[in-house]
């Protein structure tokens, strides 16, 4: 080799080394500076809450600073992340396998403020003077009006025995404007089981099935449900199959991201059911072959109260072709909430960790979810008319499965 290519050569290895070393220590200063900025930002945090307590003009807690702190963090970031304390945490922890103790009344927003929307049937809230439609204004005396949904289902919801005190206010007829008037009422909280899935059968074999919540084990119910309904429609009718199906995500508000995805996996059998994107990657959900109703004509009801998880249910199955959606326009939450494990003083955080997609790419975060078929939700006739129509001329069209015969 001549000695002008040993000199190139020994100048190539000497660069490429010294490239490998700068780029090392890049990185160690990159990290040391990430530390050091998080050393100091604890540091900070620290000398805040010791000044505080040693030089503000009452005493102060500890503890009640360090939740404040938490709950300042959080509060920064998006309208959908809370902090939880530990009874909260603990009821919805409950809440997402169905059972719960509370007083048996679904709420949600309407024109901004939480109406009632449902009563349960033997619940506390169905034996009080409470009707669907009434406004709750007050929760033990406290103003709801700035509060969070969240926050007021979690106030209605309680240990089985204990005692919530509600105002609400109601719209009575008066000639020829209405008036509000305020109710007070006292409600005892109990036990409730399966309360978020509601079935019946209606005309010509046709299933109704009102979700009023995602949670873990809807798909489980809603399967066990439909095959009570086969038996029933056999009794009935001397039939073993049910003609469809229409399922009522009407004011569901959404609920765990297994939920949605567990019961679109019901009525399809491959493909993506949702992507979730965040600053950590891209997850995909997909389809199973195990798919006992991958044939049974479907309707999905929905209107502004249509969020989250049910907003993926819905849309999931839309993209596909796979039910027609009829109502109104959905709510428009097209982001995660994850439950992180609690904290060390019992509290946990519940923040948005990624934003969904549907199969076909879609987010419903700016206009939600636009039906097939628009139909003003609130008209209870209206709805089921046009759904059973819908359904009824899907059964007419393909092959209605024999649930009988499903293993």
């Amino acid at each position: 080799m001549k000695p002008e290519q040993r000199a190139s050569r020994r100048t190539l290895v000497l660069g490429v080394l010294c490239g490998l070393v700068v780029g090392m220590l890049l990185h160690r200063g990159l990290m040391n500076e990430s530390a050091l900025l998080r050393h100091l930002s604890l540091r900070s945090v620290d000398q805040a809450t010791n000044q505080l307590i040693q030089h503000y003009q009452a005493p102060l807690n500890q503890n009640t600073l360090t939740e404040a702190a938490i709950q300042g963090m959080v509060n920064s970031l998006d309208e959908y992340s809370e902090v939880l304390d530990a009874q909260a945490y603990a009821r919805l922890m409950a809440s997402t396998r169905g059972t719960f103790a509370g007083v048996g009344m679904q709420v949600g927003l309407r024109d901004g403020s939480f109406a009632v929307l449902s009563l349960l049937p033997d619940s506390p809230a169905a034996a009080a003077n409470i009707q669907v439609g009434d406004v709750i204004t007050k929760i033990e005396g406290a103003m709801v009006a700035e509060w969070r949904l969240s926050q007021v289902i979690d106030q209605l919801r309680g240990s089985s025995g204990s005692v919530v005190n509600l105002q609400l206010q109601r719209s009575v007829p008066d000639g020829p404007l209405d008036r509000t008037v305020d109710v007070d009422v006292v409600l005892v909280r109990q036990m409730l089981e399966a309360v978020y899935l509601r079935t019946r059968l209606l005309e010509n074999r046709i299933a109704y099935a009102r979700a009023d919540q995602c949670y873990d084990t809807l798909a489980a119910d809603l399967t066990a449900a439909l095959y009570t309904l086969t038996d029933l429609a056999a009794e009935n009718r001397g039939d073993t199959a049910l003609r469809g199906l229409v399922l009522d995500l009407r004011a569901n508000p959404g609920g765990s991201l297994t939920c949605a995805v567990t019961s679109v996996d019901l009525f399809i059998d491959s493909g993506t059911i949702v992507t979730t994107e965040g600053h950590q990657g891209v997850e995909i959900y997909q389809a199973t072959s195990s798919t006992p109703f991958e044939l049974m004509p479907l309707a999905i009801l929905v209107d502004g109260g249509t969020a989250s998880a049910a907003e993926i249910i819905a849309g999931a199955l839309q993209d596909y072709g796979r039910a027609t959606v009829v109502g109104s326009q959905t709510f428009a939450k097209g982001s995660v909430q994850t439950l992180l494990p609690p904290l060390a003083n019992g509290s946990a955080l519940k923040i948005t960790t990624a934003h969904y997609r549907t199969p076909k790419g879609r987010s419903f975060s700016e206009v939600g979810l636009m039906p097939d078929i628009k139909v003003n939700a609130l008209d209870e006739s209206a709805v089921l008319a046009a759904a059973l129509r819908i359904v009824g001329d899907q059964a007419d069209q393909r092959q209605t499965p024999n649930l009988s015969n499903v293993e």
